[in-house]
């Protein structure tokens, strides 16, 4: 009874709180700018709850910065659905997006991430990407008003890999996350090498572990030995790799 009684008052509230502002954050920041949450704090002034846009939105461990859309979709439960959307450089993407009157949880789900890394930075200094990045079935769980994850998931494909122009092949992972952490096991085929490894972390923590084993298949650029003997420990015919990353650097994160 008493959880009823807060959702009606929350109702009420916001119902109030949108004939005040007439939906638009232009009247909200002038009426009362205390009530704007930090995370509309660069949305545009004709944005709403129904529909809007925030642009230059920096989520790392990315290294561009996008615009993302809202829009209403229809009422779910106690809560509401939304259509959003994010782009930017060599990014696109998309998913339903769930709030419940209580403002305590939000779900993403349906989400898909479209990313070409030739438009990207390189991750690894001095050893630009490329190619394809898919991330389908995209699912993610966060508690509000923290913004705290709580689960993830997402079944990830890279086609047309490539590592200083060079063609490497295909690689796939699946994203997974139970009691805390979250975890990527992957796997790389190609005509130079076959890697397989996975890179898991605790949510809130932007340390994440790589474990990842490398063997070549066909000829290596000189260069490539070079580095393998440098970062990596030779086993077998291939190289063991295992280090610590730093999500919340800037890139190049190698």
């Amino acid at each position: 009874m008493k959880r009823l009684l807060l959702i009606l008052l929350g109702l009420v509230l916001g119902l109030a709180l949108a004939a005040l502002s007439e939906g638009r954050l232009t009247h909200l920041r002038s009426a009362a700018p205390g009530l704007v949450p930090d995370w509309l704090a660069g949305a545009e002034d004709h944005s709403s709850l129904w529909r809007g846009q925030r642009r230059g939105l920096q989520m790392l461990p990315w290294p561009v910065a996008g615009d993302v859309t809202w829009r209403f979709d229809q009422v779910e439960g106690l809560g509401g659905r939304w259509f959003v959307a994010l782009s930017g450089p060599g990014l696109s993407g998309q998913g339903a997006l769930t709030l419940p009157l209580a403002l305590d949880q939000a779900e993403l789900r349906g989400g898909r991430l479209d990313i070409l890394l030739g438009d990207w930075p390189a991750l690894i200094d001095g050893w630009p990407l490329g190619g394809r990045v898919l991330a389908e079935g995209l699912s993610a769980d966060l508690t509000l008003p923290d913004r705290r994850l709580t689960r993830l998931g997402a079944v990830i494909d890279w086609s047309g890999a490539r590592i200083n122009g060079v063609e490497i092949g295909t690689a796939e992972a699946v994203l997974t996350s139970d009691a805390g952490t979250w975890r990527a096991p992957f796997s790389l085929t190609g005509d130079v090498i076959h890697a397989r490894g996975t890179l898991s972390g605790r949510f809130g923590d932007p340390m994440a572990q790589l474990d990842l084993r490398i063997d070549p298949v066909g000829e290596l650029p000189v260069g490539w030995l070079r580095a393998l003997d440098q970062s990596g420990e030779a086993v077998d015919n291939g190289w063991q790799i295992t280090r610590d990353i730093d999500l919340g650097a800037g890139w190049p994160l190698f």
